[in-house]
């Protein structure tokens, strides 16, 4: 391609881009144009089991309250108490009119801002992150005596051609399953699981990549069409495009009562 082609592909990128912004927690509007593996274990199932034994639970990184719906209707979510916590202001209005109807509130609250969570100490049986940022000594207080920590993430080295082809830096180098394993056990939790995967993320053409960017800014924050046009040009003409996706799960506990492990089942 060159010439008008080239110049009629980046505007139309440019304008899937400017069009493109998340709301909740919604990658739909891709459609099957953006396909992606998923790790070999079940973070939905344990999320599940671990809610269907637990009173008093926290969901961290809600985003717009749509997998917590979700989980709650797989359960029977009576004489639960469950509360979540969202940071991204974008997402916090959105978590709480969806989250209404099942009497969850949601609150405030960013890791990565240093602040303690709006939670008294030993208050639940369970705390879950998905793709969420956490402070592992915050996670320690939060949590009861027995409580449990589920947590699945993405690596910091996660879609690493990403960063390679648009001149991104790795923004988060120590989000590995060996530095929060480390964090969590140094904060007093016991540490259960901690598993490592790897996979692709496929999008079928450049149109689907600068949507998807557009909707996670935070993969790539200074990405601009204009500025990656030869790039993206070039990645247009060989589609489908694809990325390695990593990810982690580490699952803790809060020793019992009496420094005792909490007992299994």
């Amino acid at each position: 391609m060159s010439g008008r082609t080239d110049e009629a592909l980046v505007a139309t990128l440019r304008e899937a881009y400017a069009r493109s912004t998340m709301v909740g927690w919604d990658f739909a509007r891709l459609g099957d144009r953006l396909t992606s593996d998923d790790p070999w274990w079940d973070f939905e199932a344990d999320c599940r089991s671990a809610m269907a034994q637990a009173r008093r639970i926290l969901d961290m990184g809600t985003g717009g309250g749509e997998r917590l719906m979700r989980l709650l209707d797989q359960i029977d979510a009576d004489d639960r108490q469950v509360v979540a916590t969202e940071g991204w202001e974008p997402n916090l209005g959105v978590a709480r009119d969806t989250l209404a109807a099942r009497g969850v509130q949601v609150a405030w609250y960013d890791a990565e801002q240093g602040e303690p969570m709006p939670f008294p100490d030993g208050h639940f049986d369970l705390v879950m992150s998905r793709h969420e940022a956490i402070d592992a000594g915050e996670i320690a207080r939060v949590l009861a005596p027995g409580g449990r920590f589920l947590t699945q993430q993405v690596d910091g080295r996660d879609a690493e051609e990403i960063h390679s082809w648009f001149d991104e830096p790795v923004v988060y180098p120590k989000v590995t399953s060996r530095h929060f394993a480390t964090d969590l056990a140094a904060a007093g939790l016991r540490v259960e699981v901690t598993d490592d995967w790897r996979g692709t993320m496929e999008f079928a053409d450049a149109e689907a990549l600068v949507t998807y960017l557009a909707l996670v800014p935070w993969d790539a924050p200074n990405f601009t069409v204009d500025a990656h046009a030869e790039r993206l040009v070039s990645l247009a003409a060989n589609p489908p495009i694809r990325v390695t996706q990593r990810r982690f799960r580490v699952y803790a506990s809060q020793l019992g009562l009496g420094g005792e492990p909490p007992a299994k089942g």
